[in-house]
């Protein structure tokens, strides 16, 4: 025990392998215990100045701070790799967490041969889930499968509707085994195209076909109606 001034265990090295081991033996519960009741943020230091750092626990690993935890290396633009064992889940924050942030220059969430997801559940309005590049340049928002079913790609709102606005050019194409497009509205609702104040709406196509129930067909024109065949 020391009281009133500074102290210190050091070993001054001058080559390798000579290390100083602070150690419990012994297949008891018993503890290595390192505390400090000094009330500054550095109250507790382990510190490799000049190397790195090996913290291995055959079982569960406890890290609990009363305030604010900051992992950061200091040096080399080093890596921190948070690494379950096998199969062992990574769990970042809890249900009861205000928020978790994630800031980097570019950033990457892989998985693999397993089901996804990011989700959000919400238990009120406007608590909206936003995926957006931001940004006047060239760069997209990229929503791809390779996934080999017919709904290989949903996009789907199953209580509310749906809107898609662009400021430039929509198009909407298929890409392979001459794929049909489909827009069926549900039930008895209407399929509209344009709109009074549009300059054209262009139909192309080899054939067209218009079927029509027991209300017929109206065509509405405030100028002239032009039908024209080019063979007999």
């Amino acid at each position: 025990d020391a009281a009133g001034d500074a102290s210190n265990i050091t070993l001054t090295t001058d080559g390798d392998a000579e290390d100083l081991t602070i150690s419990v033996t012994g297949a008891t519960d018993s503890s290595l215990i390192l505390s400090s009741t000094g009330t500054g943020a550095d109250a507790l230091q382990v510190t490799a100045s000049a190397g790195g750092m090996d913290i291995t626990s055959a079982g569960v690993t406890d890290i609990t701070s009363a305030g604010v935890m900051n992992i950061t290396t200091s040096g080399s633009n080093s890596n921190i790799t948070i690494d379950p064992n096998g199969t062992g889940t990574l769990a970042l924050g809890s249900a009861d967490n205000t928020a978790v942030t994630i800031d980097a220059k570019s950033f990457s969430i892989d998985a693999a041969g397993d089901a996804s997801n990011i989700t959000l559940a919400t238990d009120g309005a406007n608590e909206d889930f936003t995926i957006a590049v931001t940004g006047a340049t060239d760069s997209s928002l990229i929503l791809s499968s390779t996934g080999t079913g017919a709904d290989a790609l949903q996009v789907t709102a199953s209580a509310g509707g749906m809107d898609i606005t662009s400021a430039g050019a929509i198009d909407i194409t298929t890409s392979a085994s001459n794929s049909n497009i489909t827009i069926d509205p549900n039930g008895s609702g209407t399929l509209t195209l344009g709109s009074d104040d549009n300059t054209k709406v262009d139909i192309n196509a080899l054939d067209i076909e218009l079927d029509a129930g027991a209300n017929g067909v109206t065509i509405n024109s405030a100028g002239a109606i032009d039908i024209t065949t080019s063979a007999s």
